[in-house]
């Protein structure tokens, strides 16, 4: 299967949503209504004999296993006939949760070969890489803090997240992340100054304050601890209470400045703190590819509050990597190529400076055409 490419930025906003299970029993499955009626969506235990499909390498006609299903492209798949034909192509359209056309894939059996079988988009994605019946659940993280997670058959269904969601892509327009918890059950960590919080089900709780004093982290015990007020444990550090700084405890038991945070900003993690970036000193961040708005890395490593783009511009992403406002794409697309337009004039592409070059006339009796998908499009002169 070609790699995926819609794809986008891995970025807070746009991919990273901060957000960090083994199913639960009684959830009922989301994907039953699409499975219903899907002959290719059972299961993956094909019956004896010899299991090919087109992942063994091409579209082989040879003779095949009657009942066998097979993919034939990215959407569609065939099914060997009686006879140990392989018959029609046939369209994966509408196996996807949210109803757009899903992809085929091919899941490997017990015994060796492979099983054709329409998959959820999401889950053609993490079936690429590997990820499918892992010891980590892989899917889709949802707005609300729902977790729709693939199973190794490449159906999704709604299932808890002991933890929480962490963005990593995007594709058909809903996050693509993996479930895990963020910290370990009832450890508290210093936020700075007298916040601290706690961690309960595998994500963290609302801050809280302590009654008297600061909060000092502890050294010892299995699992992060704090203490309100008192000396500080020597040797612990944490952030200072505006997070520019990391603060140690030295052996009188006093909190003093160890260093500023020339780059980031202060993150605590149990008993130690350290200085973290957000981002790369000058990258930009897109909320999506075609937004009217960009984000800037600043030169410590935080993003900074979000710009309007310039008239004729908009903030696009080409491949994984975030161009920021641009007037056009000149390389990595959603086709993986240039944009092209047409006007008047004829053909204009996109250059490598991801600026329009002048428009060249089609010759009689081509027309200039175009595809589009979202904010990216690809035009040519050809004959109508």
């Amino acid at each position: 299967m070609r790699s995926c490419s819609f794809a986008v930025l891995v970025a807070l906003g746009f991919v990273l949503a901060g957000c960090g299970g083994s199913p639960a029993p009684g959830v009922p499955d989301a994907g039953a209504e699409h499975a219903r009626d899907a002959p290719m969506e059972r299961s993956i235990d094909a019956p004896g004999g010899d299991v090919r499909g087109a992942g063994d390498g091409g579209y082989d006609d040879g003779p095949c296993q009657p009942g066998l299903p097979r993919c034939f492209g990215d959407f569609g798949y065939q099914i060997c006939l009686q006879d140990g034909t392989w018959g029609s192509s046939q369209t994966c359209a509408g196996y996807s949760m949210n109803g757009t056309t899903s992809f085929c894939a091919e899941i490997p059996v017990s015994g060796g070969g492979t099983w054709g079988t329409c998959v959820d988009p999401a889950c053609w994605y993490w079936l690429g890489r590997g990820a499918l019946g892992g010891a980590t659940p892989v899917g889709v993280c949802q707005p609300d803090g729902t977790f729709d997670q693939c199973d190794s058959g490449g159906a999704l269904s709604i299932r808890p997240c002991a933890g929480v969601c962490t963005q990593v892509a995007t594709l058909d327009g809903r996050a693509l992340g993996y479930c895990a918890p963020a910290c370990e059950e009832g450890a508290r960590e210093c936020l700075g100054g007298p916040f601290y919080r706690t961690c309960a089900g595998g994500r963290w709780g609302a801050p809280e304050t302590c009654a008297a004093g600061a909060c000092n982290p502890v050294a010892t015990g299995a699992v992060p601890a704090t203490r309100c007020g008192g000396a500080c444990d020597r040797g612990t550090s944490r952030c200072s209470a505006d997070l520019g700084a990391i603060e140690s405890c030295g052996a009188d038991g006093a909190w003093t400045v160890d260093r500023p945070c020339l780059l980031g900003r202060c993150v605590p993690a149990g008993a130690q703190a350290e200085c973290e970036t957000a981002c790369t000193p000058g990258a930009h961040q897109c909320a999506f590819d075609g937004a009217s708005n960009e984000s800037l890395c600043d030169a410590k490593g935080s993003w900074g509050a979000d710009s309007a783009c310039a008239p004729g511009t908009s903030c696009r992403v080409s491949g994984n990597f975030a161009l920021g406002c641009v007037a056009c794409v000149g390389a990595g697309n959603a086709f993986g190529a240039a944009d092209g337009r047409c006007s008047a004039d004829g053909l204009a592409t996109c250059g490598a400076d991801n600026q329009w070059t002048p428009s060249v006339p089609c010759a009689a009796p081509q027309l200039c055409q175009t595809v589009t998908r979202g904010s990216s499009a690809v035009a040519a002169c050809a004959t109508p």
